[in-house]
């Protein structure tokens, strides 16, 4: 911290706040949003200080895309008049802070940058202006890029929508302590030119199925640096399998422990080979929307494997014999026709928690996203995960729709739990959060019996408005919970979250960025 926030935060006559240690000072900051600590730095001199690190640690610039302009012909002129503006808008800004020598010191506090060109939106009522599209991505980029190599400290780097060339990529290399890469939907011109591979720990490569897009192999062993890399994400849908195909081909990751991958049926060979690679993987994240693959030959020893995170199919090949303690399903799979992917669910879930329950150490953590909640489902997860400490599940609804008196009675398994579990009338699913709930704190069906946390939530938008209820309803229901389950500390129902400390619960109504 600044020799002079230490200092003016000792002087008697100020409030008590600004005595803190700047560092207590600093740790608070670090609960607020960024226009909460812009908020705060115009407080006193003391708070600027202290939040300056954190409001300049992250940088964003968005730039113009290349303009959608009407058919109308009369509108063109006075519409591509306004883009340069933008963009000399935003250049101006970010050349004034790298310009001004008294802001030296709040250079190297950059440690991340994104860069990003707002997309344009294409339909058949709008054209571009061919000319101009062609000069004004380069400019925009070219107008901040250089500015990159100005923080020293930079370590994290996200560009969406850019199309690297060659001078882009020079000044990514000449960037001392880079070590995280984001690249969003970004264009990979030839890349023959780069000679030497960067040291990245991180290296995420993202994007959507609009094109074209393509990448040479050459790239990928630039960008991907054996010695160096720890976390890898691909989940672009067009280059992915040449992604894969050159990983698959080149020396083992020894550092490797988290991969997130996006996988095609013609790209399954590839990734199973590259899996051989990654000896240290602790992490395997299959993204939703992959291909349903399953492995041809056994699988490598995969020994520090700790969670996985896909569809149930490859999971009786990773989980088994393995010291994983946690799992996330997707019970949505896709199912590929001759045309066209469809969506199937996955029913086998019984079968799933079986191989779950086959893990070498005990399964602390279950997700399970598309959760039908039937009662041979709940009974299942208690019965085979009796060490479960966290529980999330991402409910659907099920035939036929229940009111709250229409509670789920357990089926003939039943005597499995004991006469808990046997009463009430024949139903076979629940419709609502509110309805689970009720069920559970009634003893109508169990849960594991070390669980400490109960998230639930819905997996299909069309029924976020079922899960609201009322706050006397919902403390019942959580002090029955807790009488059942007496190591519960954190129940999550939709919209609010309630939580205990000793034997007292309280209630936090979540915002959308946390549910």
């Amino acid at each position: 911290m600044s020799n002079f926030a230490t200092e003016y935060s000792n002087l008697e006559n100020n409030p008590p706040i600004l005595r803190l240690p700047s560092e207590l000072l600093d740790h608070c900051w670090g609960y607020l949003r960024q226009q909460d600590l812009l908020q705060v730095s115009r407080v006193s001199r003391v708070f600027w200080y202290t939040s300056r690190c954190r409001i300049f640690q992250s940088l964003t610039v968005t730039l113009p895309s290349p303009a959608m302009l009407l058919l109308n012909q009369n509108l063109v002129h006075r519409s591509m008049s306004k883009v340069p503006n933008i963009l000399e808008h935003a250049a101006t800004r970010i050349t004034s802070f790298y310009s001004d020598s008294g802001a030296g010191e709040l250079w190297d506090m950059v440690q991340d940058w994104t860069v990003a060109t707002a997309p344009a939106i294409r339909s058949n009522m709008f054209c571009f202006a061919r000319s101009q599209e062609k000069n004004l991505a380069p400019r925009s980029v070219d107008a901040v890029f250089p500015f990159l190599s100005c923080s020293r400290n930079l370590r994290s780097l996200e560009l969406v929508r850019v199309n690297l060339g060659r001078q882009q990529w020079i000044i990514i290399e000449c960037l001392p302590v880079l070590d995280t890469l984001k690249l969003i939907s970004c264009l990979f011109p030839p890349s023959s030119h780069l000679e030497r591979s960067l040291k990245l720990k991180e290296l995420a490569i993202a994007g959507d199925s609009f094109g074209p897009r393509s990448i040479e192999e050459h790239l990928v062993s630039v960008l991907c640096n054996p010695a160096y890399l720890e976390r890898l994400i691909l989940i672009d849908f067009l280059i992915t399998h040449t992604v894969l195909a050159a990983l698959s081909s080149m020396p083992p990751f020894p550092h490797l422990t988290y991969l997130s991958i996006f996988v095609t049926s013609p790209g399954a060979d590839h990734f199973f080979r590259f899996l051989a690679a990654i000896p240290a993987l602790a992490t395997l994240r299959i993204f939703p929307w992959s291909a349903n693959i399953t492995p041809l030959h056994p699988l490598p020893a995969l020994s520090s494997l700790r969670s996985y995170d896909g569809y149930p199919n490859l999971l009786s090949y990773i989980v088994p014999g393995r010291p994983v303690d946690c799992v996330c399903l997707v019970l949505l799979m896709v199912t590929p026709d001759d045309d066209q992917s469809d969506y199937a669910l996955n029913t086998e879930l019984v079968s799933a928690v079986r191989d779950i329950s086959r893990s070498t150490v005990p399964v602390r953590k279950l997700a399970i996203e598309y959760f039908l909640p039937t009662f041979d489902n709940l009974t299942t997860i208690a019965k085979h995960l009796p060490d479960l400490h966290r529980l999330d599940l991402g409910l659907i609804s099920g035939p036929p729709p229940l009111s709250l008196e229409e509670i789920i009675a357990p089926s003939e398994s039943s005597s499995e739990f004991g006469s808990n579990y046997a009463c009430g009338d024949p139903v076979d699913t629940v419709d609502t959060i509110q309805g689970l709930l009720s069920w559970l704190a009634e003893g109508r069906a169990p849960l594991p019996p070390q669980l400490v946390t109960l998230r639930l939530s819905h997996s299909s938008t069309g029924n976020e408005g079922m899960q609201c209820m009322e706050g006397i309803k919902q403390q019942e229901l959580v002090h029955c919970l807790h009488s059942r389950y007496p190591r519960l500390c954190e129940i999550e129902m939709g919209e609010c979250r309630w939580w205990r400390e000793g034997m007292h619960w309280s209630r936090e109504v979540l915002d959308f960025e946390e549910t």
